[in-house]
């Protein structure tokens, strides 16, 4: 009787250890799912705000209206509507000039986001060609971006050039 109660304390003591780990590896799995569809929006706002920098700042006067359209696909809200509203006279002043910019990201990170938006610092050397300087100047862009989500695709909704 004694080895009856013993194997059945010991039954259901093995049945608690059993639901104690199932539960702990279903929170492990479900906090792993978590961190990996987190890591996938934070890396799908980076990539987009590491392209949207460098199309910003890369044009050449032969190509600007390609050049400042995927800027405009790019973007989104004020943004968008800002970029679209000064496009003619930028656009005047590149083919002018026969200016070009040639962007490199050089390092990007994301400061903080959830799932729908998330702020971006990309850094962005750039080379700029035009009629006062045939061999171009390097210059070094600090640029802030503000990424929205939108049907599953990060748009940029500001952008501020900060140093």
């Amino acid at each position: 009787m004694i080895a009856r109660n013993g194997r059945l304390v010991l039954a259901w003591a093995l049945s608690v250890l059993l639901l104690v780990a199932l539960g702990g590896l279903t929170l492990s799995v479900v906090a792993l799912s978590k961190q990996r569809a987190d890591d996938s929006q934070r890396d799908g706002a980076m990539k987009a705000a590491r392209q949207l920098a460098l199309d910003f700042t890369t044009y050449d006067y032969q190509t600007s209206e390609a050049d400042f359209k995927r800027v405009t696909d790019e973007s989104t809200g004020q943004f968008k509507q800002e970029f679209e509203a000064g496009i003619a006279a930028v656009k005047t002043e590149v083919v002018t000039n026969k200016a070009t910019s040639k962007g490199d990201v050089k390092e990007a990170a994301v400061v903080s986001n959830d799932k729908d938006s998330a702020q971006v610092l990309v850094i962005v050397n750039a080379v700029v060609t035009n009629t006062a300087s045939a061999e171009g100047v390097q210059r070094r862009y600090r640029i802030k971006l503000d990424m929205v989500r939108e049907k599953d695709r990060w748009l940029t909704a500001d952008l501020q050039v900060v140093g």
